[in-house]
C-alpha cells in the first residue's frame, strides 16, 4: 500500500470538525426528533457557556496586568478635626479603571440588600463574550463620618460596600500613606475597642493582627492603618456569616 497522501486527504484530514451550530443546522434540515434536537441545544448551550468562561479568564488575566495601585486620598476627619484615615472614593477608581475595562470588554453593574445592620453590595463583572462573575461585600451600618445624619451613615455604608465589592472583584490595591504623623495619628479609643472586639468575633490570632498593623497594642495603631484593618476583618466576617 503507498504512504502517499493526496492533496485532497490532507484537507480532509486538516479540516476542523463541525461547529455545534453546523450540527443543529444539519439536524433540523434532516428532520430530526425533538428530543434529540433538544439534547444537542443543551450542548450548544454548554460549549457556549465554556467558551465565553475561557474569553473572560484571558481577557481578565489581560486586565490584571494593567491595572495600577490606586491611591488613598479622600481623608474622614475625627471630631476634632485630625484625619482619621484616607481611603479612595468609587468614582475615583471608575475614573482610572474604566478605560482598561472597556479595553478588554468588562463591565461592572450592582444590586444590593440590607439587613441585620449591615448592607449588602453585590458587584457583577460581566464580558462582553456572555460569562460574568458576582462578588459580594457587607459592611456594617454604623454612625458614619462625625456629624452625619442617619442617612447620610447609610450611604456611607453603602459606599464602602461598593468600593469593596468592586475592589474584591477587581483584585484592585489601594495604597495608603503609612506615615502616621500624615495620618493624623492614632486610631480613637472607640476604633481601637471595635478592632480589639471583632478580632475576638472572627476568632482572628490577636497577636498576628497587631504585627499584622505594625503595633504592640490596638490603641497604638496609626489612624492609616484603619481602612486596611477594617476591610481584613470585614472578609473574615463575610465568611464567618
Amino acid at each position: 500500500m503507498s504512504d502517499h497522501i493526496s492533496t485532497g486527504q490532507l484537507q480532509v484530514i486538516k479540516a476542523e470538525p463541525p461547529s455545534v451550530a453546523h450540527m443543529l443546522q444539519s439536524a433540523i434540515d434532516k428532520g430530526v426528533s425533538a428530543d434529540d434536537l433538544g439534547k444537542l441545544c443543551t450542548l450548544y448551550e454548554r460549549m457556549q457557556a465554556i467558551d465565553a468562561s475561557k474569553q473572560f479568564a484571558q481577557a481578565f488575566a489581560a486586565l490584571q496586568n494593567e491595572l495600577p495601585v490606586v491611591q488613598a486620598t479622600k481623608a474622614v476627619p475625627n471630631k476634632d478635626g485630625s484625619v482619621r484615615y484616607k481611603f479612595a472614593p468609587y468614582n475615583e477608581i471608575m475614573r482610572q479603571i474604566q478605560p482598561l475595562l472597556s479595553k478588554h470588554g468588562f463591565s461592572v453593574r450592582f444590586s444590593s440588600t440590607n439587613g441585620e445592620g449591615r448592607v449588602t453590595m453585590v458587584c457583577t463583572l460581566m464580558h462582553i463574550g456572555g460569562h460574568s462573575i458576582p462578588t459580594e461585600f457587607s459592611a456594617r451600618v454604623g454612625q458614619g463620618p462625625p456629624g452625619s445624619s442617619e442617612s447620610q451613615a447609610d450611604g456611607s455604608a453603602a459606599s464602602y460596600a461598593q468600593r469593596g465589592a468592586l475592589c474584591d472583584a477587581l483584585n484592585i490595591s489601594i495604597r495608603i500613606d503609612d506615615d502616621a504623623r500624615l495620618e493624623g495619628g492614632r486610631i480613637t479609643p472607640e476604633q481601637a475597642k471595635e478592632l480589639e472586639r471583632r478580632v475576638m468575633e472572627t476568632a482572628s490570632d490577636r497577636d498576628a493582627f497587631l504585627r499584622f498593623a505594625q503595633a504592640k497594642s490596638f490603641e497604638e495603631i496609626a489612624s492609616s492603618k484603619y481602612a486596611l484593618l477594617d476591610a481584613s476583618l470585614r472578609k473574615k466576617e463575610r465568611v464567618s456569616k
